[in-house]
């Protein structure tokens, strides 16, 4: 694809992170914010037969180049492509910036019940490795121990 031709279809609003088509055709809506929901969460714009992820043309858009690794949505928000909430992230980086599972119970990512040990377990995932953090009683010290782990390890790609 040809990115300098995005800049003659859409323009970029940086502080509301929609994109909006200027060029006219069928299905081409200026005043509407171009794109809909895919079903990652992300915002998908079809440009003739191909389907582009909004964040990365609006980074493209306000930093007149193609981003070379991937964009990471600081808040979690898949929907949310306000220039202040996209940095690009390597996939390692990418992953310490994501959500707790649709699987999680306790309510907290990467803490569970050890039902063989009767208690509390914390854990996290680093460099595709996860390390185990302790068993705990209470539920609330395990969730310490993963936090106090979340920011030596994570640091800046935390969610805050």
């Amino acid at each position: 694809m040809n990115t300098n031709h995005l800049k003659e279809l859409f323009r970029y609003d940086p502080e509301t992170g929609f994109i909006y088509w200027i060029a006219k055709g069928k299905g081409k809506i200026k005043k509407k914010p171009a794109g809909s929901k895919l079903f990652s969460g992300y915002i998908g714009i079809c440009i003739g037969s191909k389907r582009i992820q909004a964040h990365r043309i609006a980074w493209f858009l306000h930093y007149g180049q193609w981003p070379d690794k991937q964009i990471d949505h600081i808040n979690g928000i898949r929907t949310d492509n306000r220039i202040v909430n996209l940095r690009l992230a390597t996939n390692s980086e990418n992953g310490k910036n994501h959500g707790k599972n649709k699987n999680n119970t306790s309510g907290y990512q990467g803490v569970y019940w050890d039902k063989a040990n009767v208690k509390w377990r914390a854990i996290i995932k680093f460099n595709n490795k996860s390390i185990s953090l302790g068993r705990y009683v209470l539920f609330d010290d395990a969730v310490k121990a993963k936090k106090e782990a979340e920011n030596k390890y994570f640091g800046e790609w935390l969610r805050k």
